[in-house]
């Protein structure tokens, strides 16, 4: 993938996420800030996901409190790691661990 395909996939799911969660956080139960190829997304108790281009590689990486770094690769279709799960299946399922299903 050149360069330029990797920024337009990249930011185009950053927005998604960052969307996505906007939509479903009715409760007020995240703070969520995208800016520059990052969104991170932060709970009330302090916690953070950080989901972020990492241009050299060109992957997505997230950071996260209960699965700590992982590394996204696009396999054509989806962003995903090397055991085949994809970055919104691992992100939202870990904001519904630590946010109690809420988020």
């Amino acid at each position: 993938m050149n360069e330029t395909d990797y920024h337009m996939l990249a930011d185009r799911q950053l927005d998604r996420i960052a969307q996505t969660l906007e939509d479903a956080d009715q409760q007020g139960l995240i703070e969520l800030e995208q800016d520059a190829g990052v969104v991170t997304i932060a709970l009330n108790d302090k916690r953070q996901f950080i989901v972020s281009k990492h241009s050299p590689t060109r992957q997505i990486w997230l950071s996260s409190p209960v699965s700590g770094g992982l590394h996204f690769v696009y396999d054509g279709q989806e962003w995903r790691i090397a055991d085949k799960r994809t970055l919104t299946d691992v992100l939202y399922s870990e904001l519904g661990q630590v946010a109690g299903g809420k988020a």
